[in-house]
């Protein structure tokens, strides 16, 4: 099995991805709302402002951050608060997973969520090129993340010296050992054509040197992770229906008013 076909499996089982596919099609739903040229927006205004709705999304979504559950609490809990604010479209389509299956996990300045030992960041490029995206001119957080080697290397590209991919040194020799704690870090490039409002939402793991930006993607739009009976995520979603009987609906949550600017020291580098 590749990493690549490990890292969906893993992630999809518990929903992790069916929420991720929520946040991104949730953010640049209510962007493209309030996105109007005819009012002086530019299309720079669309990446800033789904940057912010992602990560607010992601948060939501994983009971992360201003939105913070107590442990143990079942999925679903704290929804009246969570879905505060949300179109209701958007809303009715939020999956309902436990409080405690993702964390907030930032790599420097870089926001960033995290289940198990698997991380992902944030990053936009270009509609349609998400193969020349590139990651050497992107933060140093980003150029690190990118300089791990590839996760199946074909045989002939092993020597005694180490590894050269296109001329470049593996960058993984000048990467502190110390910064190796065990966690892998993906990221996951979102984008959208502002005429057509077509998204496109890959999670993967990206490649510095090679030319062709990525060690390996999966395609969210193309593959929507399922979730409960099957249901394609931010596809026809079914009504929310809360149940009168549930004690915990009213859970207590962190929820502030204030501006995130926790999110907002990178919003695309």
């Amino acid at each position: 099995m590749t990493e690549q076909e490990q890292v969906v499996d893993d992630l999809s089982k518990p929903g992790v991805l069916a929420g991720i596919t929520w946040a991104a099609t949730s953010a640049y739903a209510d962007t493209m709302r309030i996105y109007d040229p005819r009012k002086g927006h530019k299309p720079g205004t669309i990446g800033y402002v789904a940057h912010g709705l992602i990560c607010d999304r992601m948060d939501r979504v994983f009971s992360c951050g201003d939105y913070l559950l107590p442990a143990g609490l079942p999925a679903g809990a704290g929804m009246e608060a969570v879905r505060e604010g949300l179109d209701p479209e958007d809303a009715d389509a939020m999956p309902q997973l436990p409080p405690d299956l993702v964390s907030y996990a930032p790599l420097n300045t870089s926001p960033g969520w995290l289940f198990g030992t698997r991380r992902w960041l944030l990053q936009s490029f270009e509609f349609g090129k998400v193969r020349k995206i590139l990651w050497a001119r992107k933060s140093e957080t980003k150029r690190r993340v990118a300089s791990y080697p590839d996760p199946d290397p074909p045989e002939d590209l092993f020597s005694a010296g180490g590894i050269v991919l296109d001329g470049y040194l593996d960058m993984s020799a000048v990467i502190d050992p110390e910064e190796d704690d065990g966690i892998d870090t993906f990221v996951l490039a979102h984008s959208i054509h502002e005429e057509l409002r077509t998204r496109e939402l890959f999670f993967g793991r990206p490649n510095l040197v090679r030319r062709k930006s990525w060690h390996w993607r999966h395609d969210l739009i193309a593959n929507p992770p399922t979730l409960g009976g099957g249901m394609p995520i931010g596809h026809d979603p079914q009504p929310y229906t809360p149940n009168p009987n549930e004690v915990v609906s009213d859970a207590p949550v962190r929820l502030r008013k204030t501006p995130k600017e926790r999110h907002s020291n990178e919003t695309s580098g």
